[in-house]
């Protein structure tokens, strides 16, 4: 398995990845939503974590973009955006689900 993990933190990205990588799954890591976008381009994912609050393009615009491409790739949303309202933006624009950050 190949998941795309899209975060611009570098303590919560370094921790995801580790914790991927023990579990045997491989991670390309994008640190702000251009990047993604590449790498979305350029490689084939299992699944991405995508965080919203993104440098240089915003996750809700890196998701918009690849649901528009018709792509059906899984996406998990993992943001700190915790209200009701911003959930329901997240998953209307195409998430598959959503994690509220911090979390175990």
């Amino acid at each position: 398995m190949k998941v795309l993990l899209v975060e611009d933190d570098a303590m919560i990205g370094e921790n995801i990845q580790i914790a991927l990588d023990g579990e045997g799954i491989a991670v390309d890591w994008a640190r702000n939503g251009m990047d993604a976008e590449v790498a979305l381009g350029t490689h084939v994912y299992d699944a991405m974590l995508l965080d919203l609050g993104l440098p240089l393009k915003n996750g809700l615009d890196v998701l918009q973009g690849l649901r528009a491409s018709g792509s059906h790739l899984p996406v998990l949303v993992v943001t700190a955006r915790d209200t009701v309202s911003e959930r329901v933006l997240g998953l209307n624009t195409g998430a598959d689900d959503y994690l509220v950050k911090p979390f175990d």
